[in-house]
């Protein structure tokens, strides 16, 4: 709405400006009227005492004096009077109708006493001494109009009393100077009434205005108190959710870890071949659990900002050369054709958060894709490339675009299908790109398909060889660990893990049981719990290992933890993390480069220097036609 027509709509809002009680509709702007007329009055009064002091002076020329001096001690008591009244006036607390018929009262009153010294000069004067009176009142009633602009009903019975007696003793004293000025005198009447009128309409507009302006401001203010609200609500709902989902997380991390365990001790067993099926079914359910937890770690990382971004330049080919390796097979099982382009760029990224964004692009792309197949390509735009995967099926919906990078939120799954992941992989891979200060694409066509890519920076400078040698395993046989869990099934899972790759391992439930140990054996490895029972951790235990041992023995933390503040605490340990469930090849890498290649003093983890795991949106993915 333009200023004009707001102002217009004010105009139609207000009450009529005629005689009439209908004048009193909206109070609100009653009270702004009374409140500014009451304001103004008490210095008219004194204005009002002087001017009655200089017409005794200029009258008592041309008129009885002594009369005049009673009309000035009658106008006293009127103002004293009016002032008395003015007193009893509170216009924010008084009913607005009162308060506006007391001041038209004390304005009919002060009218009539200047309308009064009309009937002094008639009867007591001479001819002259009424234009006189006329002069006077007209100038009265002219500095009386900025007193009674604000309420043009008072302004008007003022008027109307002072100039009306002036025009009565002009038309009673008659004559050829009489005339024109009973004549003036009206037309005076006329043009101040209409121009008190335009004077009233204008302030009523003003007062409106403001009113309007307030009622916003007001409204503006109790908004912006909601927004707050839901806001501390909002935020207070994502820290509770982070909070059971570390919970949750922790508490399922742990059997299904111990679960892992025995599974590995069991292939190790005689089994015949129904046996074995029945254990590939566990260790398939085992498998789908726990990337379905590993991706609610990955985004409490992401939550706690405890996974930093460590760029370097690398070359792309090695990383879509190992996404194809793994998710080669899945395709060539689903019927589906994977098809890498072969790419000699080079990117400027963390290549494991890189992985891990490509992990749950691709892993969208073969659960979602019923037919067709999948292409993974590079291009490159400047100093700019884009990672790209695309893949064949339906097509999502350009209205369903943003939202499929929200929060457990997953298309063509209303079932919940666990096999379709959590509705995270996406979410994670926007808060990744976020971090990476980079971004993500997606353009999808229904009935063609779809692709999303991830843009970073081009890297044309010279790659320097990072390989690792592979790492040897046949150090194992006699290491020498110390297992801490206070999970009796944890413990003895792990004790039959190490022990059949050839290791000495014994066992404790914390770190009183620990230190008792040390009397019997030195460690070559302590693998440790990070929460344990009666609020230890396993930074606490390791403190103490080690100062009594006076050595700093390579160690090995395992978390069942997503809670923020514990990863925050866990990453501060000078040791290996690992995150629950360990997987056995994990677990036996992590074990054999630690011994191998001892870290650094400080907090290393493990899922840092390889490709993070996994998860896939409920999403139907597809892609166009390959480019």
């Amino acid at each position: 709405m333009t200023p004009s027509e707001t102002v217009a709509a004010l105009d139609a809002s207000l009450p009529p400006t005629r005689w009439g009680w209908r004048l009193w509709e909206r109070d609100e702007v009653l009270r702004e009227q009374v409140a500014l007329l009451r304001q103004n009055f008490p210095m008219t009064l004194l204005a009002s005492l002087a001017t009655a002091l200089g017409t005794l002076w200029v009258m008592a020329r041309v008129a009885d004096a002594q009369i005049v001096a009673v009309w000035l001690i009658t106008h006293t008591l009127v103002v004293s009077g009016v002032y008395a009244t003015l007193r009893s006036i509170a216009p924010f607390e008084d009913p607005a109708p009162q308060a506006a018929r007391k001041l038209i009262g004390c304005m009919a009153l002060m009218g009539l006493s200047w309308g009064s010294l009309g009937y002094v000069v008639l009867y007591w004067g001479t001819p002259e001494s009424v234009i006189y009176a006329v002069g006077i009142i007209s100038t009265v009633s002219s500095g009386a109009l900025g007193l009674g602009a604000p309420l043009y009903r008072a302004y008007l019975t003022y008027l109307t009393c002072a100039v009306g007696g002036v025009m009565v003793a002009v038309a009673l004293t008659g004559g050829p100077v009489m005339w024109p000025a009973l004549f003036l005198t009206t037309v005076y009447y006329a043009l101040t009434s209409l121009q008190a009128r335009t004077a009233d309409r204008a302030t009523r507009r003003s007062i409106a205005l403001k009113l309007e302006n307030e009622r916003l401001v007001s409204e503006l203010r109790a908004e912006s108190q909601r927004a707050l609200a839901a806001q501390e609500a909002a935020e207070r709902a994502d820290r509770d959710k982070s909070r059971f989902l570390a919970a949750a997380s922790h508490d399922l991390r742990q059997p299904l870890h111990a679960m892992g365990l025995f599974l590995e001790s069991l292939q190790r067993s005689p089994l015949n071949d129904h046996q074995r099926t029945v254990l590939q079914h566990a260790h398939a359910a085992s498998g789908a659990a726990a990337e379905m937890l590993t991706t609610l770690l990955d985004y409490s990382r992401l939550e706690a900002g405890v996974m930093k971004v460590r760029p370097d330049a690398f070359s792309v080919q090695p990383l879509l050369t190992a996404l194809e390796q793994e998710f080669g097979v899945q395709a060539d099982a689903a019927g589906l054709v994977y098809r890498t382009r072969e790419t000699s760029a080079a990117a400027y990224a963390d290549r494991s958060l890189v992985g891990l964004v490509m992990h749950n692009f691709i892993s969208n792309a073969l659960r979602y894709t019923a037919r067709g197949g999948v292409l993974i390509a590079c291009r490159t735009r400047g100093k700019r490339l884009a990672l790209e995967v695309w893949d064949t099926g339906a097509g999502i919906p350009e209205h369903q675009w943003d939202e499929i990078f929200k929060e457990f939120h997953q298309l063509g799954n209303p079932e919940r299908d666990r096999r379709k992941g959590l509705g995270l992989g996406l979410a994670i891979v926007q808060r990744l790109a976020r971090e990476m200060k980079t971004s993500v694409e997606l353009r999808s066509y229904p009935g063609r398909g779809s692709v999303f890519r991830l843009w970073l920076d081009r890297w044309q400078g010279a790659l320097v060889d990072d390989a690792i040698p592979a790492l040897d395993a046949r150090g194992l046989v006699g290491l020498r660990v110390l297992a801490i869990d206070d999970d009796e099934a944890v413990r003895l899972g792990m004790q039959a893990l190490l022990q059949s790759w050839g290791c000495h391992c014994i066992t404790a439930e914390s770190s009183t049981d620990a230190l008792e140990c040390l009397e019997d054996i030195t460690p070559d490895l302590i693998i440790t719990d990070f929460r344990l029972r009666r609020e230890e951790t396993g930074k606490q235990v390791l403190q103490a290992l080690r100062a009594y041992l006076g050595t700093h023995v390579p160690a090995i933390i395992m978390t069942g933890d997503t809670s923020p503040q514990r990863l925050r605490d866990a990453q501060s340990t000078a040791a290996l993390l690992l995150h629950k469930p360990v997987s056995t090849s994990q677990l036996r890498d992590a074990i054999v480069q630690l011994i191998t290649q001892p870290p650094p003093v400080e907090m290393v983890e493990v899922e840092e220097s390889v490709p993070l795991a996994k998860e896939a949106d409920g999403v139907t993915t597809n892609a166009a036609a390959a480019p």
